[in-house]
């Protein structure tokens, strides 16, 4: 029973990880499937150790990564001591989740338990269980590009794809949330996928595995994804350079080629223009349009010259941040705050001057700036180990024709892992591909029978055995730990769940309800500062509302918007975003007391100083100068936000103000 859950739990991994999302969220996909990732890993682990109690012993399979892989948690485990924010090192950052230290430990102990767990066949299935799941969010995507969207169907009921302020036809992203995350998932998943074409015996099994490649490539297409498309390139031509080494009959595998490259006609590409359908669709009936109509997504995902140009700046800002934290890096999963330090100013030209940016756009550089040397060599050379252990292998297989399965199965693995690691160069890694990152090598590992066994004989265990009782106290405690495990996570989703409602309520003009809401989150999730931030600016709107018609409850509300704002400042000094928070938070308090102006001007000033040549700070910092009358010192804020962006329309215009009221 307990190997059945064991197996039965990584089959729903592969299969639940990327369809799991829910409209109830802050974030609707990332976060959802890292809690389901560690809910997953609390059920393995807890039946791992309810077998090693079972079997008097701890059963564990060695494997050549094991040592780089330790390396690789030791280094991230000091970029997390050595940090500028702890709390988001440990966690991740909120919206992303994946890549913090508990999602890292996670990773590896399901690499442990999958190693030491699963065989040769289970192995298999577990593919199999990710290629279904493949499948389903691939039709997903298909039936979005053509204007119906489950997603619609689900949340409104409506067969169509108008619940998603992005337009997901021109670019599908099904249940990943974003095109670039569905068209690597998709990528790692077509050499697999091959795999199975490839060693079909029956006609019936080989026309399905036909047919699931051409879906999966079919809905990669419709992402229109540049950086994917250029790993998926270099993984075909790792896997077919493989093949012919071994197999000069490469008929099948010109199959798919082929059927791959009809599609690319038919449909066009990330990397072409043209695309055949459009030449037999109907001309397009022209009409008035007197509204702009805003660009979905960023220049980021949208592509275009300016992608590559948003890109280089971001990465000279990240080697900025290596530069000035080069052996831990500036904290493990801080790129959103240490990236404002070290900004480029030139980014203040880009149309995308006002974003945020959690991630460095590059895996490589975002790893070398928030980890440092310590923590990028590591990466590297876990990386560097599974590749040179696959070539051997590979190798080591050329001449056993008996050995053909595996051999095609190595290939299509290395393939997968050559398309993540291109597409890493221009992105960033998500929960899903991070789930196949650990375990495609495990699963290489098993199938190449690779693996050491290992049985520990505990002096623990052995103590509990001299007593029936002891034994059935030991598993009570393991089962009730993972019951809680499990009940905690449950509650961190509820909490989440309860302040994307408590911004709803904000956004809406209530801050009332918000600050229920938020209160109500934060006390669920006592360590989360981002419910704490929010709950203080919640509690200086409601508390500026309700002056005048109940005045002590306005004093309570102030006291609660201090007392949380303070707390969240003192324990991340270095999160400009919580600092921007609180000139909000102050601004609004300034309303009730004049004396906050004070308390909102030093908060712009240590936001300034965290984020030196971002011009939106001058510029708010010059309206409230303007506000408490200090002309000369807001001329100076308003010539430095020019000077940052010289096309800075409002500050230029308030600037003129400025100048002739000065006069």
């Amino acid at each position: 029973m307990l190997n059945k859950i064991i197996s039965y739990s990584f089959y729903l991994l592969f299969f639940l990880t990327p369809l799991f999302w829910t409209s109830l969220n802050h974030e609707l996909f990332e976060y959802n499937k890292m809690l389901l990732v560690y809910g997953f890993t609390v059920i393995i682990v807890g039946t791992w150790l309810l077998k090693t109690i079972n079997d008097k012993q701890l059963t564990l399979k060695r494997t050549p990564l094991d040592i780089p892989l330790l390396l690789f948690l030791g280094a991230n485990i000091l970029s997390t001591i050595f940090s500028i924010d702890t709390h988001t090192s440990i966690w991740g950052y909120y919206s992303r989740s994946n890549g913090g230290l508990l999602s890292l430990i996670s990773y590896l102990l399901l690499y442990w338990a999958f190693v030491s767990n699963m065989d040769w066949e289970k192995a298999k299935t577990t593919l199999k269980f990710g290629l279904a799941s493949g499948l389903i969010i691939s039709i997903w995507a298909i039936l979005e590009h053509f204007g119906v969207s489950f997603s619609c169907v689900i949340l409104r009921g409506e067969f169509n794809a108008s619940c998603w302020i992005q337009d997901v036809r021109a670019r599908v992203f099904a249940t990943l949330g974003q095109p670039n995350w569905l068209a690597v998932y998709l990528a790692m998943l077509i050499f697999p996928a091959l795999y199975f074409y490839l060693t079909a015996t029956k006609k019936l099994t080989l026309y399905t595995f036909y047919f699931i490649l051409s879906t999966f490539y079919l809905a990669f297409t419709f992402t229109y994804s540049r950086g994917p498309t250029l790993g998926l390139l270099g993984g075909m031509v790792v896997f077919v350079g493989a093949w012919m080494l071994r197999n000069k009959d490469i008929r099948k595998v010109s199959i798919i080629l082929l059927s791959f490259f009809v599609i690319n006609l038919l449909f066009g590409s990330a990397l072409t223009s043209f695309r055949l359908v459009s030449k037999f669709a109907a001309p397009v009936r022209p009409s008035l349009n007197l509204t702009a109509t805003p660009p979905s997504g960023t220049q980021l995902e949208n592509g275009g010259t300016e992608s590559g140009q948003i890109r280089l700046i971001v990465w000279k800002g990240a080697l900025q941040i290596f530069k000035h934290y080069p052996i831990f890096g500036s904290g493990l999963e801080t790129f959103a705050y240490s990236y404002y330090q070290y900004r480029p100013a030139e980014h203040n030209l880009t149309s995308e001057w006002d974003f945020l940016y959690n991630k460095a756009h590059n895996e490589y550089l975002n790893y070398l700036s928030t980890t440092g040397i310590v923590g990028f060599g590591t990466y590297l050379l876990v990386i560097g180990v599974f590749i040179f252990w696959c070539i051997k292998q590979i190798k080591n297989q050329e001449s056993r024709i008996k050995l053909n399965s595996l051999f095609i199965l190595l290939i299509a693995i290395l393939a997968s892992y050559a398309s993540y690691l291109i597409y890493n160069f221009f992105l960033f890694s998500v929960v899903t591909v991070a789930v196949f990152f650990y375990l495609f090598p495990a699963i290489a590992f098993i199938i190449s029978d690779s693996t050491k066994l290992i049985a520990y004989r505990l002096s623990l265990i052995a103590f509990i055995y001299r007593r029936p009782l002891y034994t059935k106290i030991a598993k009570g405690i393991v089962i009730f730990s993972t019951l809680y495990l499990l009940y905690s996570i449950f509650q961190l989703w509820y909490a989440d769940t309860l302040f994307a409602n408590g911004e709803r309520a904000s956004d809406s003009g209530n801050p009332g309800r918000a600050y229920n809401l938020f209160s109500a989150a934060a006390q669920l999730n006592k360590g989360e500062p981002f419910y704490r931030s929010e709950l203080a600016f919640t509690a200086a709107q409601a508390a500026a509302a309700l002056e005048i018609t109940d005045a002590t409850l306005s004093a309570a509300l102030k006291d609660e918007a201090i007392v949380q704002m303070d707390k969240v400042l003192k324990e991340n000094p270095k999160n400009v975003s919580y600092f921007r928070t609180a000139v909000r938070t102050y601004f609004e308090l300034s309303v009730i007391d004049k004396n906050f102006m004070d308390k909102t001007l030093e908060a712009l000033d240590k936001s300034i100083n965290l984020a030196p040549t971002d011009p939106k700070l001058y510029y708010n910092k010059a309206l409230v100068l303007n506000a408490v009358g200090k002309k000369s010192e807001e001329i100076i804020a308003l010539q430095e936000a020019v000077k940052l962006k010289p096309n800075y329309l409002e500050a230029l215009a308030q600037l003129k103000e400025a100048t002739s009221a000065a006069k």
